[in-house]
């Protein structure tokens, strides 16, 4: 994890293509002092091309050939901002977004690489098929393939693009193809130069046609692919091929995003840089990969370019931060190339030899691994602390202390303190609702469980009103507690700005507002609200009021606290980070709502004593429960991260909570304390009520809360509750 501390400097990657996942690889190595770093994407995953032919031709897996951003930053430490960027501010030097706060730069690199150059009529054919996004090919296939089932006779496909990515990608379809059809294959390459693969010798030309002509696929030349229809297309000579499915690997164009940023560009929209890869405009953005043409050097937009540019990059940002002159990237005149024929053979050139066979495939995979295993072999050779403390609700403190220092051996507190007017009955358990004029009021804070200030303000927010949610109130003010990390006083100030934005955005939505707060400087950085609400409608949600026979209904799958402690270590896979986020931010509100429409009979949410401790909570003297073990749902990745030992620093303490429990069963019960962060609410609901509630869950277009056991009578001195 990076280094608590307002850092000065602040350098940004654009994209994190070949180029600037080197710079992420460095920093994880050997990052510069008082600066931090932080990559903006469009997806949480890097595509590597060059092993993208062997993933169609069905040798390796999809996931060989992606990049986990957000693993890959948090073994770096450094920031990851899954967003779409929509400008440049020069002047200011910030990156614009459409829902987000700006993000500051002192050096941007940007790696955005390019896109397909599709023809002006059918680019948005359903049977057009391009190769990039690359991350989203394999998909984008499946789903072109089969909507061509069922038609009579063979499957007629058309590769446009006569390159070195066309006649691999043309090379190694049939394959994939096969294994999604069971229809013939008839395969027409389109190349719009003279010749195929112009770059390439002579003898390489020779071999390629060699096997594309055994193979019995048609080549035709000297045309591009000018319209796309439903069953043909449409060369610039007019002629008319029979296609169902049609791969575009053409030429790349330069990205329309390119336009956006206020940058010198060349004639065809590329953005002009100097040898050092910075930009002509002067300013300290530098452009690398497809994204930039260097002034003066007319290079292919291939991607072994890209990857030597890395070092030059890393070099000239350091040289940059330490003001010193910048070093001029000179490109290689010559390399190795290899190319995937899609059968475990390649063909290729080195320094005037053209070869084929199987050796040079067993080479391209081992270059090709080599230059993969930097990026998904750095999270496990991470060195983390034995005894790391979690962030978020995970750092809560222990359950025993806490009820010895309050000497309270079982919490009979509400999630939020009633306050009391004066028409307000003297006993709590008489309060009736909104007619009192009563306020209710709540306190949460605890360390910053992400690197960006903007979601550390959501996720805040939505933890600290999840109490009053718990009670059936919503807020109206907040009072922010904020610990800044000592450091430069402008970026304290932007994160602090940061975080109240992000926090701010989610208060709006329940109709409250931060209405001020108290901010100091520590050695790291912690956040919370004090929050003000009032009852939703005539009663509360109180934690004592569950009959006999409720049933016991869960609103949210369990897992924060593992998923975060995974993330904190690097080992958490970014499609369960993205649902991780997207179930923390679904927030309370409307299930609070529906569950004072339904008048459940008692409620708190899930949070950091975890499922078990906070259903106790729930329990009086003469009440127990029964929980059905299989039927509380995990979120996805929870389970794997568990077996590989990964959980919450809080969970020892959170064991204490198993001395009131009975069960046969000893699978996962660690999974019921893990601590959660902007957990669900835990509802005791009548029989009666409970088809109701899960209509109003349904029409309100959010998930069907699980029914997890029931509440029954206990018996003096038995265990409060019995898992089956």
């Amino acid at each position: 994890m990076k280094q608590e501390r307002a850092c000065r400097h602040h350098i940004v990657l654009l994209g994190v293509g070949h180029t600037n996942a080197h710079i992420v690889r460095m920093w994880a190595m050997n990052p510069i002092p008082d600066t931090d770093l932080t990559c903006v994407s469009d997806s949480p995953v890097a595509t590597y091309s060059g092993f993208l032919p062997a993933v169609l031709a069905g040798q390796l897996p999809k996931e060989a050939m992606e990049i986990d951003l957000v693993r890959l930053c948090v073994a770096a430490g450094a920031r990851l901002i899954v967003d779409r960027v929509t400008g440049i501010d020069r002047e200011r030097r910030t990156l614009l977004f459409e829902d987000r706060p700006e993000v500051a730069f002192d050096v941007l690199s940007v790696g955005i690489g390019s896109q397909p150059q599709l023809p002006e009529t059918g680019a948005d054919s359903p049977s057009l098929v391009t190769i990039k996004p690359m991350r989203s090919l394999v998909d984008r296939l499946e789903e072109a393939v089969a909507r061509c089932s069922g038609r009579p006779g063979p499957l007629r496909v058309i590769v446009a693009g006569g390159g070195a990515g066309g006649v691999e990608v043309s090379q190694c379809l049939p394959a994939r193809l096969k294994a999604l059809t069971s229809s013939p294959v008839e395969l027409t390459l389109v190349n719009g130069g003279k010749n195929l693969l112009p770059d390439c010798l002579p003898g390489t030309v020779r071999r390629v046609r060699q096997i594309i002509d055994r193979r019995g696929h048609i080549v035709v030349e000297q045309r591009i692919v000018s319209a796309v229809f439903n069953n043909h297309v449409q060369l610039d000579d007019g002629t008319n091929l029979a296609a169902d499915l049609v791969v575009w690997a053409a030429s790349a164009t330069s990205p329309a995003f390119s336009a956006e940023l206020d940058l010198p560009t060349d004639e065809r929209g590329f953005l002009l840089t100097e040898a050092t890869l910075q930009t002509t405009s002067g300013d300290p953005i530098f452009v690398v990969g497809d994204s930039g043409t260097i002034r003066g050097i007319d290079l292919p937009k291939a991607g072994v370019y890209a990857v030597r540019q890395g070092p030059v990059l890393w070099r000239n940002i350091v040289r940059f931060i330490e003001q010193r002159p910048l070093q001029a990237y000179e490109p290689q005149s010559s390399f190795l190339k290899l190319l995937n024929m899609g059968d475990g053979g390649a063909v290729g050139e080195w320094r005037g030899i053209s070869f084929a066979g199987r050796w040079p495939m067993k080479l391209k995979m081992f270059i090709d691994q080599r230059f993969m295993d930097k990026y998904q072999l750095l999270p496990e050779q991470m060195s983390m602390p034995e005894e790391m403390k979690c962030r978020g609700c995970g750092c809560k403190l222990d359950s025993r202390v806490l009820a010895d220092g309050l000497q309270q051996p079982k919490s009979t507190r509400d999630d939020a303190t009633i306050i009391r007017g004066s028409d307000t009955p003297a006993s709590c358990g008489e309060f009736t609702g909104v007619e009192t004029g009563a306020l209710l009021v709540t306190t949460d804070f605890f360390a910053a469980p992400f690197e960006d200030a903007w979601l550390n303000g959501r996720i805040t927010a939505l933890h600290a009103v999840s109490d009053l949610h718990a009670m059936g109130a919503i807020p109206f003010a907040a009072e922010a507690i904020v610990v800044l990390p000592e450091g430069d006083s402008t970026t304290q100030k932007k994160m602090l700005a940061d975080f109240q934005a992000g926090a701010s955005r989610e208060f709006r939505r329940t109709g409250a507002e931060i209405t001020g707060g108290h901010t100091i400087t520590g050695p790291r950085w912690e956040i919370g609200f004090t929050v003000l609400g009032r009852p939703i409608g005539s009663h509360l949600i109180r934690k004592g009021g569950a009959h006999e026979g409720d049933r016991l209904l869960l609103t949210q799958p369990l897992g924060s606290g593992v998923l975060m402690a995974a993330h904190l270590r690097g080992q958490c896979r970014h499609i369960d980070y993205d649902n991780l986020l997207n179930t923390m931010l679904s927030g309370n509100h409307r299930a609070a709502e529906i569950a004072v429409r339904c008048r459940v009979t008692a409620g708190t949410d899930v949070t950091g004593f975890g499922l078990l401790g906070h259903l106790q909570e729930m329990l009086s003297n003469n009440l127990s429960a029964q929980l059905q073990l299989d039927a509380i749902p995990l979120m996805p990745g929870t389970r794997e991260a568990a077996v590989r030992g990964i959980a919450s620093s809080l969970l020892p303490s959170n064991r204490s909570f198993l001395l009131g429990v009975l069960t046969q069963r000893t699978e996962s019960l660690d999974l019921l304390l893990d601590p959660q962060t902007c957990g669900g609410l835990l509802l005791s609901v009548s029989e009666s009520n409970v088809v109701e509630l899960v209509e109003q869950f349904a029409a309100a277009d959010l998930p069907q809360p699980a029914d997890i056991g029931f509440i029954r009578v206990g018996r003096p001195g038995s265990h409060c509750v019995e898992i089956v």
